[in-house]
């Protein structure tokens, strides 16, 4: 556990990391955002003054050659394209806001602009009234030397702020391509993290998987490992219960059977003896049936300790022997389909031990009319069946150890076969099993040499 708790360490920093460069990319994502909104929005206003100094130098040329015009022809369409650019000129405070804010120079420049526009406007108006007046050479005289100071000199203000704009929209757009290039670089970078990240987190899941399922493997192999140890030793014990069971049957068949029958020779001697006193030989009668029926009681208790017929005679006559006794105690029908085989020992008695707990189960619980017992052969296995119509119960809720049938389908699966109980209520109980002909590992048990020993 602590190796594979070192090596799954990296992996609790794999989701921190990658949430982290998310986290950076979206930051770098806003800022870089921002900082390009930013710009954006100071060239478009860069563009603006621009285009506003352009509009408004256009405006002043256009009056100044309606005057031009007019002063040097005297045709009155020239006053109407004047009194238009000075209407223009005159709503200029907009075209001035944009001029104001082109670089740090940018409000005094407007304010300057704007003095030299309102006399420009002032020169103008003088020069047309001169002219309409009749004084049309002090009106030619103040246009070429007031009127044109003014104009060169917004026209050098106008170059130079048109120049600073075009130097800082090419600084805004240097600005934008870095940020551009500096987002593309970053998204990049940052790709490349997360997709390392997430593939060394898939790696790191991939492994942590890999070794959850190998610790797993192992811990099934432990279960595994302890259930057969389990079974091993439960087989042992049921192999020395059953060798008990045999011991005691041969001891009461060889100490109590002796002592019975010796005790019935006794008083069968005795009996002549007692002819004269009626008394004495009804009481003598009634000894020699209590003896006939313990001896009958010794033979049933050895019966059911250790089936002899089992031994002597094969599964299949200790079986119908069974079924007959069964059918005669309870008062039921009791079919018997039994085949002639022949197995390994144990498994004729685990299938003997099977149908008598059984038989014993119907009679106390299921109040069955007809009961059926099979036994075949198929290939290398043996089936067996016991079938009723009885009472039936619900397999589901069957409590633990009830009817021994935890007992009997431990006895078979011990043995590598299989065990199995279909029941519902009111529809009878049908108990199958089926076991290997040929012995499997559970026969050779590690216990089998104590008990020779014993």
């Amino acid at each position: 556990m602590k190796n594979i708790a070192e090596k799954l360490l990296p992996m609790r920093f794999a989701v921190p990391l990658l949430i982290v460069l998310v986290l950076l990319y979206a930051l770098i994502s806003e800022i870089n955002y921002r900082n390009t909104k930013q710009t954006l929005t100071g060239g478009i206003a860069l563009t603006d003054a621009r285009i506003g100094a352009a509009k408004l130098l256009q405006l002043l040329t256009d009056a100044e050659t309606a005057q031009r015009g007019f002063l040097l022809t005297g045709d009155a369409s020239y006053i109407q394209p004047l009194h238009h650019a000075q209407a223009e000129l005159k709503g200029s405070d907009q075209l001035l806001q944009y001029i104001a804010s082109i670089g740090p120079a940018g409000p005094a420049d407007a304010q300057r602009i704007g003095a030299l526009v309102a006399g420009k406007f002032a020169d103008l108006d003088r020069t047309i009234e001169l002219a309409q007046a009749g004084d049309r050479e002090q009106a030619l005289a103040l246009m070429h030397n007031s009127g044109r100071q003014r104009m060169d000199e917004l026209r050098a203000l106008f170059q130079s702020k048109l120049a600073e704009a075009a130097q800082l929209q090419q600084s805004a757009r240097d600005s934008i391509y870095a940020a551009l290039r500096f987002s593309q670089i970053a998204v990049l970078v940052l790709s490349a993290l997360l997709m390392g990240g997430l593939l060394l987190y898939l790696r790191q899941l991939g492994a942590r998987e890999r070794q959850r399922a190998d610790y797993q493997k192992k811990l099934e192999q432990e279960v595994n490992d302890k259930t057969r140890g389990l079974q091993t030793m439960a087989s042992w014990l049921e192999t020395v219960r059953e060798d008990e069971k045999a011991s005691l049957a041969r001891e009461l068949h060889d100490e109590l059977g002796g002592l019975l029958t010796s005790a019935k020779l006794s008083l069968a001697r005795m009996r002549p003896k007692l002819a004269h006193d009626a008394q004495l030989l009804e009481r003598a009668d009634a000894v020699n049936q209590r003896l006939n029926e313990g001896i009958a009681l010794k033979r049933r208790i050895i019966e059911d300790l250790r089936p002899s017929t089992l031994s002597l005679l094969g599964l299949h006559v200790a079986l119908a022997n069974l079924c007959a006794d069964a059918s005669g105690q309870m008062g039921i029908r009791i079919r018997s389909e039994i085949e002639q085989v022949q197995a390994h020992p144990e498994t004729e008695l685990a299938l003997f031990r099977v149908v008598q707990e059984a038989l014993t189960n119907i009679g106390k619980y299921s109040r069955a009319t007809d009961v059926l017992v099979g036994l075949r052969q198929a290939g290398e296995a043996l089936h067996l069946e016991v079938a009723d119509n009885g009472e039936g119960f619900d397999v589901s809720s069957l409590q633990a150890g009830r009817h021994g049938l935890a007992g009997m389908r431990f006895r078979i699966e011990s043995r590598g076969g299989s065990f199995s109980v279909v029941s519902a209520p009111g529809q009878g109980t049908r108990v199958a099993a089926t076991l290997p002909l040929v012995a499997d590992a559970a026969d050779a048990l590690p216990g089998d040499s104590m008990l020779q020993v014993h």
